[in-house]
């Protein structure tokens, strides 16, 4: 064939006008612009067609990150026993990861520090050492969602390599050392705002010296997300936390350079596929006009993205391993540096082997199956994820500028603007939930009525206390972290140490509430499982087929959210044959399925019937002919089933007259 033959020449192209022509006729001349407009829930809206001359307008860069799209795969590691701990980072890096993170918090509650220690009990610097020991540092990337515990694992770090004559400039990895996130999870404080921002600098400072493949800075827009925030909002905070420390860090000497080095940003990767292709992509160009501001040029920024917690559900536990490989997808297509897949039991159990197994493989397939890995910028050029990602960066640029104006990212918080925008966005996410404008897959949902929940489920980390010695440790607030490594080498416990990294600083700061979306159903169906029985409903369809056997599937699927037993018969020929079911199965609920046309007879006769049983039922109607509500309630129906109903509160009022919950 020739070379210079184009296949596209045979055709000729096709104008936008003519497009929306073809698209008014099917639509009957209705506008696609408002009959097909997508409402996102994040306050963008999307159109379902568009056009190469759309992008003429956008100022996107057309490469938005690295030639290759190579990522690193980050496993998240749960055991508690350091030995545990040891034997399954060194199995996942055997395996396919490239990092392993682990966790380790100290427990805080009701604004006083616990004497409790969760995640990975890291109590020494010899349990450090033998937490890496078998690793290759300069191959496998360490990070440790410490919290404000980071200084002490930088210490424990820097120790390590220094006793093993390890380059430091070979290890690479990061901290979770956010303290703005620990101010708003805990509304409080860490500590007086000048020494920790005092503590903060130091940490950096250290890194940048000693370790400086060490990323210590951390931006966790995962509470955001968690706590019910829009990808706008998710994105504009995140860029908020990451200019805080820029502009903190530089008006106490460090250069703006060496700050943006330090700064990771992790975000939580939700399931809107191509909304969550363009947040990413966003915040590329977003951090890089911040960082222009600054005068640094040429600085890429690290994004960590990890499946969220937000959207995984307790109930029909295996759908959430396609939620996190949708997410996985986005993150990799859009060019993440690395990305965690959490397990798909995390949310109601401490993971095992075959969830971390294919969490981990998820991430394989993508790289080798897929070759995701293996095109730069994949979505690049997409007019509809371009205009995605120029609709984002603006809202999300709005968002930010906002908090600017406010202050900064510190002075939002502390005047509440973070959290009161962050509850709004979660109401109306929370409202789409309850009336089923959001589903979750076997909760709100097409659930399965029979599946329980053991009571034998762990948390994903478990917790000890917090060991001491005797030792007395001095830590001088001027040389932090060289204080903090000594006081390691010199045989300080955690518990040791833990007090000097917290003063609390009592202000009343409003905390932020992470959650996940599907929690008030599950709540209301684990009162189910946990009451003494287990309540009935009969369906009792009649008439109309077509409109009675799609109103009893309903039915079904309404009263399966809460895990009730259901009777689904084919249908009744009579109000007698009706009212003989009630006495035979006895059931706590009734509810009728017929059509419209046929209710305002049904209703009579069979709540006049009804109330010979020998106990009554609650009667309930599927649909909502409005015309007759009124009528039909004075008749007996005591509920309403339908489509536009709020399901969550009128499954609420269900346990509550049958005595579940209060």
């Amino acid at each position: 064939m020739d070379k210079g033959f184009n296949l596209f020449k045979e055709f000729s192209p096709t104008s936008t006008k003519e497009w929306e022509e073809v698209i008014k006729k099917d639509l009957r001349g209705a506008d696609y612009k408002e009959k097909l407009k997508w409402e996102t829930g994040e306050g963008i809206k999307a159109l379902p067609f568009y056009r190469r001359e759309d992008l003429e307008d956008l100022n996107i860069p057309r490469k938005i990150f690295q030639e290759k799209n190579e990522w690193q795969i980050r496993q998240p590691i749960f055991d508690q026993k350091i030995d545990d701990a040891n034997s399954a980072a060194k199995q996942a890096i055997d395996r396919g990861a490239d990092g392993v993170s682990f966790k380790t918090h100290a427990r805080y509650t009701d604004g006083m520090l616990g004497g409790d220690l969760e995640g990975t009990a890291i109590q020494s610097q010899q349990d450090f050492d033998e937490l890496v020991s078998g690793m290759d540092l300069a191959k496998t990337s360490i990070h440790i969602d410490g919290g404000m515990l980071s200084p002490i694992f930088a210490a424990m770090l820097h120790n390590t390599c220094h006793s093993n004559s390890i380059d430091t400039l070979s290890v690479n990895g990061s901290l979770m050392y956010d303290p703005f996130a620990f101010i708003l999870k805990n509304g409080c404080l860490p500590k007086d705002e000048q020494q920790f921002i005092s503590e903060t600098a130091q940490l950096a400072a250290f890194s940048k010296q000693h370790l400086p493949g060490l990323r210590s800075l951390a931006v966790d827009a995962r509470i955001f997300h968690n706590s019910g925030s829009t990808i706008a909002e998710e994105l504009g905070f995140a860029l908020a936390t990451g200019s805080e420390y820029l502009a903190r860090l530089t008006d106490i000497g460090m250069k703006p350079s060496e700050v943006a080095k330090t700064i990771h940003f992790n975000f939580s990767i939700g399931s809107s596929y191509f909304l969550e292709i363009a947040k990413f992509r966003a915040a590329r160009i977003l951090w890089q006009k911040i960082l222009q501001a600054y005068g640094v040029e040429k600085q890429e920024m690290y994004i960590h993205g990890s499946t969220s917690t937000w959207n995984k559900t307790i109930f029909d536990p295996y759908v959430n391993m396609l939620r996190s490989s949708t997410e996985g997808m986005s993150a990799a297509i859009s060019g993440c540096d690395a990305i965690t897949v959490n397990p798909f039991d995390a949310t109601f159990d401490q993971p095992d082997e075959l969830s971390q197994r294919v969490a981990r493989n998820q991430q394989i397939i993508f790289k080798e199956e897929a070759y995701l890995n293996k095109v730069s910028d994949p979505a690049a050029g997409s007019y509809y994820v371009e205009q995605l990602t120029d609709k984002i960066a603006e809202a999300a640029w709005n968002c930010f500028q906002e908090v600017e104006t406010q202050g900064g990212m510190l002075q939002s918080i502390k005047d509440r603007y973070i959290q009161i925008t962050i509850e709004e966005s979660r109401k109306q996410q929370d409202q789409k939930i309850a009336s089923r404008g959001r589903i979750f897959v076997g909760t709100n949902q097409y659930p399965n009525p029979e599946e329980e929940i053991s009571p034998d489920r762990k948390d994903k980390y478990q917790t000890v206390s917090l060991n001491e010695s005797n030792a007395e440790i001095q830590i001088d607030n001027n040389s932090f972290m060289s204080s903090l490594a000594k006081a390691l080498q010199n045989g300080a416990l955690m518990g040791d140490l833990v007090p000097t990294l917290f003063d609390i600083d009592r202000l009343d700061i409003r905390p932020l509430r992470p959650y996940r979306g599907a929690q008030a159903f599950e709540e209301l169906r684990l009162a189910t499982q946990q009451h003494s029985k287990t309540p009935k409903v009969l369906n009792v369809p009649m008439g109309d087929k077509k409109m009675r056997k799609a109103r009893s599937a309903f039915s079904n699927n309404f009263f399966g959210c809460v895990g009730y037993d259901m009777e689904d018969p084919i249908g009744y020929e009579s109000i007698d044959e009706i009212v003989s079911a009630i006495e035979k199965h006895q059931p706590d609920i009734v509810v009728l399925c017929s059509s419209d046309d046929e209710y305002p007879k049904l209703v009579s006769e069979l709540t006049k019937k009804i109330e010979s049983t020998d106990q009554k039922p609650v009667l309930v109607l599927a649909g909502y002919p409005k015309e007759h509500i009124e009528e039909f309630e004075k008749a007996g129906v005591d509920e309403f089933i339908h489509a536009k109903c709020n399901v969550l509160e009128t499954l609420k009022r269900f346990q509550q007259k049958l005595g579940i919950i209060e």
